[in-house]
């Protein structure tokens, strides 16, 4: 308990504000995109309707409240933990640097680099090492911007270890951390979004929604391609940028039990049990683009 009171000073959680923090804002996220769809498709507002609560939208709002309940508070806890750390190490020394940059300048950098150490840890997460914690991510077989949410716990965890994380070593003040965070966050439901928009010519700049829906179709060239969030720049100098066109082709898995929370939560425990079993049976291969999976389809046996 003393551990506890140590490493996380000033963490103080209150559910049922936090319960209606996240209501107000998923709320409001909601109602934006509802807005887009009517507007984007006036012509035909019944097909909108019926599509209010698609397929995997249960799992999607399970996946929302363990963030709001579990998830966050753990981050929190790992946030601090990170920058207690961080603090007492050369880090420190590296502080000055971003404080003497005008702050617009400092966010711009920590966009920028935040996104290419987010493109490694992405490329990471499709190897067979991390593919099992990743994977519910890609379940969802009708991507929309609700599926940012699906996310598997550990991946949570994988995630902010490694990119905050790196951004501390580097010594980005958290106030940049935080900006970064939202504008990460709210890009994201951007490019998930179940919109047909490639950006054009400044698609090859930034990620449209276009190119991350490509990202996860469910088999395909797009497999395996388009890591980048908010900067299409990084798949385009590794090689991995894919974008022939608006993306029409189904997305998600095929894996048993894909619109399932429990069967998703405890998959990646059932691999790490049997190994052998979940490599082989999915058909993981290495491919040229730097060992992102390129066959994640589901059990064939």
């Amino acid at each position: 308990m003393n551990f506890l009171a140590t490493i996380v000073p000033a963490m103080n959680f209150n559910l049922l504000e936090h319960l209606s923090s996240a209501y107000s804002m998923v709320s409001v996220e909601a109602g934006a995109f509802l807005l887009l769809s009517l507007i984007l498709q006036r012509k035909n507002l019944i097909a909108v309707l019926e599509k209010l609560w698609p397929q995997g939208a249960t799992v999607n709002f399970i996946c929302l409240l363990m963030e709001v309940i579990l998830i966050m508070p753990l981050l929190g806890m790992l946030m601090v933990w990170m920058h207690e750390m961080s603090a007492a190490g050369s880090a420190a020394g590296l502080r000055s640097f971003w404080t003497e940059l005008p702050p617009v300048l400092a966010l711009a950098a920590v966009l920028f680099i935040a996104d290419g150490i987010s493109y490694v840890r992405h490329r990471l997460e499709h190897t067979r090492w991390l593919w099992p914690i990743h994977a519910m991510h890609h379940s969802d077989r009708e991507l929309s911007w609700f599926s940012a949410y699906r996310q598997h716990p550990l991946n949570r965890l994988w995630a902010v270890a490694f990119d905050i994380g790196l951004l501390l070593l580097i010594g980005v003040p958290l106030w940049a951390i935080y900006a970064n965070a939202l504008v990460r966050h709210y890009y994201g439901l951007l490019t998930h979004a179940n919109v047909p928009w490639t950006f054009g010519w400044l698609g090859r700049v930034l990620v449209s929604p276009a190119m991350h829906r490509w990202h996860h179709v469910r088999e395909g060239d797009g497999v395996g391609k388009n890591f980048a969030t908010i900067f299409a720049v990084f798949d385009l100098a590794f090689g991995t940028y894919y974008v022939p066109s608006a993306c029409h082709s189904p997305t998600g898995l095929t894996d048993e039990g894909h619109n399932s929370f429990l069967v998703q939560i405890w998959a990646p425990f059932r691999a790490l049990l049997t190994p052998y079993g979940w490599t082989h049976r999915r058909g993981f291969s290495a491919t040229g683009d730097g060992g992102a999976i390129k066959e994640r389809i589901g059990p064939t046996d």
